[in-house]
């Protein structure tokens, strides 16, 4: 199979981008700063109180594009089309970095395994309230929208990538009870590796024209932390 044909937009994706207006783009700006500000503020209730919040802003934050765009949601990416093949891909890419990056390391190593109970939570929570909620709400709401602004599409994988990997700066920052300069250094650090990640999310949502693909990559992703102690 040919390289383009791998790198092509399912022509349903292509479609919805001309479809949005520049009310569009700032409604995605707007929210985007509503992300930054809910963050924050659970970053700062993390360190003044020890209670984590994740679950239920993130939740929240998710139902906002859903219910905006309720009766049409395969503008968010919420849509059958290409599922079958979505669904392969991602679970073989995901499940295949999973088994390398963590699974047989952690047998090798020989590290305990979580309680079967932990486990099964974490998966709720990495690829339902991590994975589907940041990809719903970036993938299929915000980043499409930067369309009627940037015009190019490859201008708005690379901002769309900067702003997704910047929207994990604030709680990140807050929950360390760190200043903006002060937690620089390590933003940098893990920025790279979120950036191709974010790459491989957006492919996967542009080739098959769905986000529940990219939500299974997103929730293998982050699984790696929610299988041993």
């Amino acid at each position: 199979m040919k390289l383009s044909r791998w790198l092509s937009a399912d022509p349903a994706y292509r479609e919805r981008l001309g479809h949005y207006t520049l009310r569009d783009t700032w409604a995605a700006l707007f929210y985007y700063l509503g992300i930054l500000a809910a963050y924050y503020a659970m970053g700062r209730v993390l360190v003044m109180t020890g209670r984590y919040y994740g679950v239920p802003v993130s939740l929240a934050l998710m139902l906002i594009p859903v219910l905006l765009c309720r009766g049409r949601l395969a503008s968010i990416g919420l849509s059958p089309r290409n599922l079958r093949p979505a669904l392969v891909a991602s679970g073989l890419i995901g499940g295949g970095f999973l088994l390398a990056y963590t699974i047989i390391p952690g047998i090798v190593r020989g590290a305990r395994l979580l309680p079967l109970k932990t486990i099964a939570y974490n998966v709720f929570y990495y690829f339902v309230v991590i994975g589907l909620s940041e990809e719903i709400s970036f993938r299929g709401f915000i980043q499409p929208r930067l369309y009627p602004l940037l015009k190019r599409e490859w201008l708005v994988v690379l901002v769309g990538g900067a702003l997704f990997v910047g929207m994990h700066y604030p709680f990140q920052m807050a929950a360390r009870n760190m200043t903006f300069g002060e937690y620089w250094p390590l933003f940098i650090g893990n920025a790279p590796m979120q950036f191709i990640w974010h790459l491989a999310f957006t492919w996967l949502y542009r080739r098959y024209g769905n986000l529940y693909g990219s939500a299974v990559l997103h929730g293998c992703v982050d699984m790696c932390a929610g299988i041993f102690a």
